[in-house]
């Protein structure tokens, strides 16, 4: 809005610029006194609005540039620091996002906080130029709820529901030249959004809507073309996943929606037939998450199912099979979260499973994959996973990453924030997710 009115200033301002040259155009030798006064007037006050539309245009696109410019990486400025000088439980980390491999801490103050790539250029005596690569910790936003992505996609939800992309699409960018994104406005009054480097999903105004890579149909929009403008999908939703191949959505009554690829019957309904468009799998359910070719279901009663691909173990069933149905694996959980191959589960008192492939460590405890959960904490009250890699904040509110997390991979855990805060008890663990109401 800001910016829209900056340029009607704009316009206003050139207006009586024009009107100024033209009463400068008018002779006034042969005129009057009242007339040369009156000329004269006219000159001035044709000036002074000008200047006043152009000075107030001008102002108002640096406010609104600064409200929405992305916040520049500080590197003295962390979440650690704001508790320790507050020492307020406000300043702790609550939630913890995947983009790809790297993780975004989101605070109770609405600020986040990532795991950043700066690149330095530096230049020897040669004239010669060197691209070094290092990865610090700093705080990225303020004034924002959510943030998802991958490699080369960063989209960023803030309070007031603005949904902005940065980035591009990694298989269109090979056949246009309009997908790179830098803090594009892409949607506004949005509650939700599930993106990877090639798909982006998300919630406006209660509404499903898809743009991105869409070879398999996981776009919903019942075509196979690649979009990079958005279509709405589906009503009445609450939450969405979207893999390379296919799309789980949950409206606000806690039915199951699938769309895209199904060559593992990874949407659990008996079949290899992939669909289009979103054809609805089951009831009574609180989140689902889309995996490459299966599915991670929670209900609302806290139980988890699975269905598709089992090749490495990621289903959990305790063997290699394929299954073409909803399988339960697990009971009392609150949260869920899928990558590539593996899978975490989060209990409301903080217990941490974890199943499937463990080839990069994600798993958080030893080189073992496993086909059945295990449980390998007691202390999380946040997850999330990324490619292959596992982020967590613990119960003091401690940040640690395993897997290929950047900047170190390989090791078991690395803290990427230590808090070592005291959490009173009514503030110890995370509370359980809830469906929206039934309007």
């Amino acid at each position: 809005m800001l910016k829209i009115i900056s340029i009607v200033s704009f316009a206003f301002a050139l207006i009586f610029l024009l009107m100024l040259l033209f009463a400068l155009m008018q002779r006034t030798k042969k005129k009057s006194q009242k007339v040369r006064k009156q000329i004269l007037s006219r000159r001035r006050l044709y000036a002074a609005a000008g200047a006043i539309f152009f000075l107030a245009g001008f102002a108002l696109q640096l406010i609104s540039a600064r409200g929405y410019a992305l916040k520049s990486f500080i590197s003295a400025a962390s979440p650690v620091d704001e508790y320790k000088k507050g020492s307020s439980v406000e300043a702790l980390p609550d939630r913890i996002y995947a983009v790809g491999d790297d993780y975004y801490i989101h605070t109770g103050k609405n600020k986040i906080y990532g795991h950043l790539a700066i690149t330095e250029t530096t230049t020897n005596d040669k004239g010669e130029e060197t691209e070094t690569l290092s990865y610090q910790n700093g705080l990225c936003f303020s004034k924002m709820q959510a943030v998802a992505g991958g490699e080369g996609l960063l989209a960023t939800l803030d309070l007031k529901g603005n949904l902005r992309l940065n980035g591009a699409f990694q298989y269109l960018t090979y056949e246009k030249d309009d997908t790179s994104f830098n803090q594009q406005l892409f949607a506004k009054n949005c509650s939700f959004v599930s993106a990877n480097r090639n798909s982006l999903l998300y919630v406006e105004g209660g509404d499903l809507y898809s743009a991105g890579y869409n070879a398999f149909g996981q776009l919903g929009d019942g075509t196979e073309r690649n979009r990079v403008d958005s279509s709405m999908i589906l009503e009445r939703v609450a939450s969405v996943s979207t893999s390379q191949t296919h799309t789980l959505a949950v409206d606000i009554y806690g039915n199951l929606y699938g769309f895209g690829d199904n060559s593992y019957s990874e949407m659990g309904n008996r079949t290899t037939a992939a669909s289009g468009t979103p054809i609805k799998l089951m009831s009574g359910v609180k989140q689902a998450e889309a995996g490459r070719y299966f599915s991670v279901i929670l209900a609302k009663n806290g139980d988890v199912y699975t269905a598709g691909r089992n090749d490495l173990g990621q289903l959990g069933t305790g063997d290699n099979r394929d299954y073409a149905t909803y399988k339960k694996v697990l009971e009392g959980v609150m949260k869920i979260a899928v990558s590539d191959h593996s899978c975490a589960a989060l209990t409301a008192d903080g217990n941490l499973y974890v199943w499937g492939s463990n080839a990069a460590g994600q798993l958080g405890k030893g080189a073992e994959s496993w086909n059945a959960p295990q449980k390998i904490a007691e202390d999380v009250y946040d997850v999330a996973m990324g490619p292959q890699s596992m982020g967590v904040i613990r119960l003091n509110r401690d940040v640690e990453v395993s897997g290929a997390a950047r900047p170190e991979g390989g090791a078991e855990w690395h803290s990427v924030y230590a808090f070592g805060a005291t959490i009173p008890e009514d503030q110890m663990y995370s509370e359980k997710v809830e469906m929206p109401a039934k309007e």
